[in-house]
């Protein structure tokens, strides 16, 4: 059997649980474990474990697999990236933020670290300082919807509605075709955002 790129299945899975495509995320993540499994690659069998606990919503199990994957590649961003979100889903936001900032300094070019970082920094109402973050994001990923349509949002609640307006569209045309939740939802700001001008 030829070895599976575990590396690019990861990636994959990235996309199907951020653009909220669940189930074929739960096949990727089962698929990926066997694989793993079979090429003995104790890393990727405790991060794809770990993924099956952040579905299951089980942030406490998940923890422990990514600290587990931190101990074998401690410079891993995607794992630091996945553990701050398990902190910030368990309401421990300083925790979260410290994790990212970690994930920052061990891997600077990883995506997720500054879009997710923006994430939890517009969750706590420090929009200005989201912007900075989706647009580190932005810089690394140029089309990257979710980080689009974050920054759209985070125009809109700073009352910056012609930015808004323009973010939401650039992240409609990333998002066609690929997630039908975030598309419907970005279709209702933009109108409604056109309506209130």
């Amino acid at each position: 059997m030829s070895k599976v790129d575990l590396e690019r299945e990861r990636k994959i899975l990235d996309r199907e649980i951020t653009l909220f495509h669940f189930k074929k995320a739960k096949k990727r993540i089962n698929r990926c474990l066997g694989f793993a499994n079979q090429q003995h690659d104790r890393f990727f069998f405790f991060y794809f474990l770990s993924q099956h606990f952040i579905l299951r919503e089980d942030s406490r199990m998940a923890l422990r697999y990514l600290n587990s994957c931190l101990k074998l590649k401690p410079y891993d961003g995607c794992s630091y990236n996945d553990k701050a979100l398990c902190f910030a889903q368990l309401g421990k936001h300083k925790e979260a933020m410290c994790c990212f900032d970690e994930g920052i300094r061990a891997e600077r070019d990883c995506v997720s670290l500054y879009h997710n970082k923006g994430w939890l920094l517009h969750l706590l109402g420090r929009y200005r300082e989201a912007i900075l973050y989706f647009r580190k994001a932005l810089e690394l990923e140029e089309n990257r919807a979710e980080s689009l349509y974050s920054l759209a949002d985070a125009y809109e609640k700073l009352n910056q509605l012609k930015e808004a307006k323009r973010y939401f569209q650039k992240a409609l045309g990333q998002l066609k075709g690929k997630s039908s939740i975030l598309y419907k939802e970005a279709t209702q700001r933009l109108r409604a955002l056109a309506k209130n001008q």
